[in-house]
């Protein structure tokens, strides 16, 4: 479930707060919080139409009202019509609200605090976003993505899941996972994360999450074209200071947000996992061909004897195991797999005659010997690298 201002309440910066009006809005939900200062403020030119996020916690000290305390109900109203959830104010300058203020938020279930000048509005802004975070965590834990990765969850409960997230989708979504290939520089998930609860730029654009040795970045837009997500991948990466010259970033294709979001996890995910069999980086999903069945299936039993049955007479044979792997990630192209294997392409040709004969298929032509060796290995390397 996504925090409600009830639930902020119980933060230790909030405990002292003292609820004016709007009781009846306590169950709004709270994804964000910000600081109201110079935007109501008259003598200053600002011209962001929406300064706050939506269903965010807004403090203020009201200064901006303290010679017209017609300014708060203008301030009360557009926040209230912004969607933020609830409103505080330091009440130094103002120990009441006008009554105007009062009524409105009464009639619309806007709730509005009043607390001392013993808090700090650092403290408050912090433990908000915490919590926020710490909700996301819980949602998008490691379990709950590897549900919806491996398990053909009910289209229900992925919507439940994706309607409690922080993060309010737009009708579109695409799961991007970032990793470093296994020889990589570990990543630094924990301070990309804080830069992302940190960056208010990106809140209604994509959440983070961690899996595995990576993480994942859910980009969400109301535009399906894939070129829109780029744009918003491009900003993420560069706000979040990860360099692509060190990661894989493997993308999902695009699908509807509440009801395919394990379709966009998985997909990313599987996009991950062909780079790491293959050696090479995959961008998207689109890209890795035969992977697409070989991956859900791979614990299939029928697939597992199919790949057993070819491999088995190749594992006790280190030359010629390691010439079919190097063949197949060099697509079958001899002499890339000669340079490879430090011998003559006429070596690589007897070999591969010799692995027909141990595993049965010479009788099969080069296209169909290749395709059934590539299946294999592939299949092989899956289950040597479960633990991607």
């Amino acid at each position: 479930m996504a925090l409600k201002v009830k639930d902020i309440l119980q933060l230790q910066s909030l405990q002292g707060m003292k609820l004016v009006s709007g009781e009846r809005g306590l169950e709004r939900a709270v994804c964000s919080a910000g600081i109201a200062d110079y935007e109501f403020a008259s003598e200053i030119e600002y011209d962001n139409d929406m300064p706050f996020d939506k269903d965010s916690f807004i403090i203020s000290s009201l200064l901006f009202a303290k010679n017209d305390e017609k300014k708060i109900m203008e301030a009360v109203r557009k926040l209230y019509e912004m969607g933020t959830s609830a409103f505080a104010y330091k009440d130094i300058i103002y120990g009441q609200l006008p009554q105007e203020v009062v009524k409105f938020s009464n009639d619309k279930n806007f709730p509005i605090f009043a607390f001392g000048q013993n808090v700090y509005f650092e403290n408050i802004i912090y433990e908000i976003m915490d919590a926020v975070q710490q909700e996301d965590t819980l949602i998008l834990a490691e379990q709950n993505i590897l549900k919806m990765i491996e398990y053909q969850l009910p289209k229900e409960e992925v919507t439940s899941i994706s309607k409690s997230i922080s993060l309010f989708f737009k009708e579109y979504a695409m799961a991007v996972y970032v990793s470093p290939p296994p020889d990589g520089e570990k990543l630094d998930v924990r301070r990309i994360l804080r830069s992302f609860y940190l960056n208010k730029g990106l809140k209604n654009k994509c959440i983070l999450c961690r899996y595995r040795k990576g993480l994942f970045i859910i980009l969400t837009s109301a535009f399906s074209q894939p070129e829109k997500f780029e744009v918003i991948l491009n900003e993420a990466m560069e706000s979040l200071s990860i360099d692509e010259e060190k990661v894989w970033v493997c993308r999902s294709n695009v699908h509807r947000s509440y009801d395919q979001l394990d379709l966009c996890l998985r997909e990313g995910w599987h996009t991950y996992a062909a780079s790491v069999i293959d050696g090479r980086p995959y961008e998207g999903y689109h890209q890795i061909g035969m992977f697409r069945y070989l991956i859900p299936l791979s614990g299939n039993f029928a697939m597992q004897q199919f790949a057993d049955d070819l491999m088995t007479p190749l594992l006790d044979k280190e030359e010629f195991l390691h010439t079919c792997l190097t063949f197949v990630h060099n697509k079958g192209d001899l002499n890339a797999t000669a340079y490879d294997c430090a011998c003559h392409p006429n070596t690589i040709r007897y070999r591969l005659s010799k692995v027909k004969e141990m595993t049965g298929l010479e009788s099969k032509t080069e296209a169909e010997f290749y395709a059934e060796l590539s299946a294999a290995v592939r299949l092989y390397l899956l289950k040597e690298q479960a633990g991607l």
